[in-house]
């Protein structure tokens, strides 16, 4: 698992929200809300990079 600091990167959707939502309530700072905002836009980066692959019009290779 890939970490920004000490924060591990989420790997799924829920992972993220999760994350998203502890990001909100905590009283972070500095370094620390960095990190956690570094490790949040990781996934987020990641994610939507896989749902643009799998966008695909079918038999759009046929053309």
């Amino acid at each position: 698992m890939q970490h920004i600091g000490t924060v591990p990167v989420p790997k799924t959707p829920q992972e993220l929200e999760r994350a998203i939502q502890r990001y909100r309530t905590s009283d972070l700072r500095g370094r620390e809300l960095f990190c956690h905002w570094q490790a949040i836009r990781l996934a987020a980066l990641a994610q939507a990079a896989t749902d643009i692959r799998g966008d695909q019009v079918p038999g759009e290779d046929s053309y």
